[in-house]
């Protein structure tokens, strides 16, 4: 046996000794959400291993194997150089019981339209316990980088759930400030192409306002936001 393998036996060895700890506490987070939504993942088997390159997984229970929740000691023990962080390993832990909970729990059909395992009936769980929605934990960026922009455009429209919905205020805040009207008919505009114009007509809209705009005689309808004011008559 080389040096390089009796070390990596010893750091094993070392990270086998942290498994009832790191069972008590998944199991402890995971039973405070089986009373909230009156589930029973704390019951689910823990295992752990070694995998390099997968931080977690729940597998359901199938004539082939037994139902169980999977965890690499390499990414969650805290005596491997480089461990997750304590929120980032109890978001872990969250993703995979919301696997769990989309597998044990009625979800409601709205929240089915997309398919996947990581589709919308697993966002919708990860809104109820507050994990991050987004489909694979792997060593390196997209382990930090959680883009939440892009998930949160696939809005869940139940006001009840507590939804981490930055980007939809911010869009809806946009939305209203672009249906403000901030022309008047006969104001003199500026449009980067079509030069100078007067305003003839104001139609308001969802999400914007359409101005009816004479230049040199031409008659366009454009939307106010691609307009500048040059001066009021």
């Amino acid at each position: 046996m080389t040096y390089y393998d009796q070390e990596n036996q010893f750091l094993r060895q070392r990270l086998q000794k942290e498994i009832p700890i790191l069972t008590a506490l998944i199991q402890n987070l995971y039973k405070e959400l089986d009373r909230k939504f009156h589930l029973n993942g704390a019951k689910v088997p823990v295992t752990f291993g070694f995998d390099t390159d997968s931080l977690g997984s729940y597998t359901r229970r199938s004539s082939h194997e037994d139902e169980h929740f999977h965890f690499s000691l390499l990414f969650i023990a805290y005596g491997v150089k480089n461990p997750l962080s304590k929120e980032e390993r109890i978001d872990l832990f969250k993703h995979e019981y919301a696997h769990y909970m989309q597998y044990n729990m009625q979800i409601p059909e709205k929240y089915k339209w997309q398919t996947g395992t990581h589709g919308s009936a697993w966002k919708y769980c990860c809104s109820l316990i507050g994990a991050a929605p987004t489909p694979y934990y792997k060593a390196g960026e997209a382990l930090m980088d959680h883009n939440y922009d892009k998930v949160l455009k696939n809005r869940i429209h139940d006001k009840t759930v507590p939804l981490r919905d930055t980007y939809q205020r911010l869009q809806k805040a946009q939305k209203e400030r672009n249906e403000v009207v901030q022309y008047k008919i006969g104001d003199s505009v500026t449009h980067p192409k079509f030069g100078n114009g007067i305003v003839e007509k104001i139609n308001p809209r969802s999400g914007g306002v359409h101005l009816h705009i004479r230049f040199d005689g031409e008659v366009k309808c454009i939307d106010q936001k691609w307009l500048t004011r040059r001066k009021y008559i």
